[in-house]
């Protein structure tokens, strides 16, 4: 469950990102609302996937995978701002 909520942060983030390059022409605000909206997806799911499972509850958020989520927001910020490099180098239009 844990990798399916980062594999689907990924996929948010870097819609909101690309949405955001396109219509600000702007990498670092693109990469800023991809930092802000992993922070909010993943701190959000950290904080109701205990109360959803009873082996959180029973052995502690130190013996899941659930600490990964926290984790791997940088790590999703930095393959966004691949991504963005990537749109930016290859020309894709970004101005509308």
């Amino acid at each position: 469950m844990t990798y399916i909520i980062i594999a689907f942060s990924l996929f948010i983030s870097t819609v909101v990102s690309v949405l955001t390059l396109k219509r600000k022409n702007n990498k670092w605000l693109a990469l800023f609302m991809a930092l802000c909206s992993n922070t909010l997806l993943l701190v959000v799911a950290t904080l109701l996937v205990p109360l959803l499972n009873d082996e959180v509850r029973l052995f502690g958020i130190g013996q899941t995978n659930l600490y990964l989520l926290i984790f791997f927001i940088p790590i999703i910020t930095w393959v966004n701002f691949l991504i963005l490099e990537l749109i930016r180098n290859r020309g894709i239009r970004t101005e509308q």
